[in-house]
């Protein structure tokens, strides 16, 4: 039995890219709504009147151009998932990705500002500088939570912890799954899989240093398993029995699981019980 990487065509009522952008859209115009009392403030203090159809226009130009960075958010969340062994290094990735975002949205913010409502071409250095030391840290919060929002939505919602997975059929259970190698669409031995993690939409397959996507969740993806080769120990993370070395019993409850490669696994105390009877098999 195989799995493809490449999804299966099934029509939707709205294609998933404009769903992400259009609560994106919502998610930026309720941002700049927000903002905007200060912003009137401001204004009044300073002794201009703002217009009703210049701020709503400014206002749905800036949540458009907000817009634009989702697609670059979706695929770093896909790509550097905030969980996992490995979390602690996406953060980081994550952190210059959002300042680098930030700065790149002030500057396109400076240019459009002159071309549409000052009817110049380049904006001044001080209008950039002023807008760079105004709003970078108003958007780094902004990219952060909005890519909080988007790992929220990519990360499936794990069953409840004391239903039992129903018992799968050893001689139905999934041996085999296409990859694409070297642009070439080979079939994977999960004999060969080390552990299998939740990345958005995808499961990665880890094979010693290589990491394969398969297009799935991986609630379907571990039902489809032999239990008695993988075990769940995290909402996001699958283990194969046989590379398990040594588990380590934290003080929180959760566990430390050794590999024969690579770098060890935390395992939820949510899987308290499985855990605890590898344990046992370890000493």
């Amino acid at each position: 039995m195989t799995t493809s990487v490449y999804p299966d065509p099934v029509p939707a009522a709205m294609p998933a890219w404009l769903r992400s952008h259009a609560w994106a859209l919502v998610y930026w115009l309720a941002f700049l709504l927000v903002l905007e009392p200060g912003n009137v403030l401001r204004a009044s203090q300073a002794g201009q009147l703002l217009s009703l159809p210049h701020e709503a226009l400014r206002i749905l130009v800036a949540a458009m151009l907000g817009t634009t960075v989702t697609s670059v958010i979706q695929i770093l969340v896909e790509r550097f998932p905030l969980h996992g062994p490995h979390r602690a290094s996406h953060f980081l990735i994550h952190a210059a990705a959002a300042a680098g975002l930030a700065l790149t949205l002030i500057l396109a913010s400076c240019f459009l500002a002159a071309w549409v409502f000052a009817g110049k071409w380049l904006p001044s250095w001080d209008e950039m500088w002023d807008q760079l030391m105004g709003n970078f840290t108003l958007l780094m919060f902004a990219l952060a939570a909005l890519t909080a929002l988007v790992q929220r939505r990519a990360t499936p919602t794990p069953a409840p912890s004391d239903t039992p997975a129903p018992a799968i059929d050893v001689t139905s259970a999934l041996t085999h799954v296409e990859i694409k190698r070297r642009g070439q669409v080979i079939s994977l031995a999960l004999s060969e899989v080390d552990w299998i993690e939740a990345q958005g939409n995808y499961v990665a397959l880890h094979v010693g240093a290589e990491q394969h996507l398969v297009r799935d969740t991986l609630s379907r993806f571990a039902d489809k398993l032999d239990a008695g080769k993988f075990l769940r120990i995290h909402r996001s993370m699958v283990v194969a029995l046989d590379r398990i070395t040594a588990v380590e019993a934290l003080a929180n409850g959760d566990s430390l699981l050794h590999l024969a490669h690579g770098d060890p696994l935390r395992a939820s105390r949510t899987y308290a019980a499985a855990i605890k009877a590898i344990r046992e098999t370890k000493r």
